[in-house]
């Protein structure tokens, strides 16, 4: 689905720098802070290098966008990916795919023939995949809670 223009240096000749583009993208769009932008960014570079392994630039799905941006998040923000993600105006799938789209139409990221928003919005639940890997360790501290308990 999409490839980071900004790192090859093929934007769009009117923006100076993913600065201006984020600046301008924010004033358009206050719904999302710049933070949700360079995120992606983030995380596009991420999932690439994740799945090709070598730097190289190629297409990708929105599923593997989203579901390799969700690892990055748990890696780098870990229990509070969810909590940052949502302060910057990320809440659902849904919104995921708005600022992806927010970075096509500033030439940011591309897309190829046949790549829709609208494929976001049947991906899984943004706060399952951030909430996931922690909700079994929750459980395990109730468990060790009601044992003390007991003694």
């Amino acid at each position: 689905m999409l490839q980071n223009h900004a790192r090859r240096g093929s934007m769009c000749p009117m923006r100076n720098s993913f600065e201006d583009a984020v600046n301008e993208l924010t004033a358009k769009y206050p719904q999302f802070a710049p933070e949700a932008y360079e995120f992606l960014r983030a995380g596009l570079d991420y999932t690439s290098e994740h799945l090709h392994g070598d730097g190289k630039q190629v297409h990708m799905t929105a599923e593997q966008l989203y579901l390799g941006s969700c690892a990055y998040a748990l890696q780098e923000y870990g229990p509070l990916a969810q909590k940052l993600l949502e302060m910057w105006g990320i809440c659902t799938s849904h919104d995921f795919g708005c600022v992806v789209y927010n970075l096509i139409e500033a030439g940011i990221f591309g897309k190829q023939k046949g790549d829709t928003q609208e494929e976001f919005d049947t991906l899984p639940d943004l706060t399952t995949l951030l909430d996931a890997p922690y909700i079994g360790a929750l459980d395990e501290c109730n468990d060790n809670d009601d044992d003390d308990d007991h003694e």
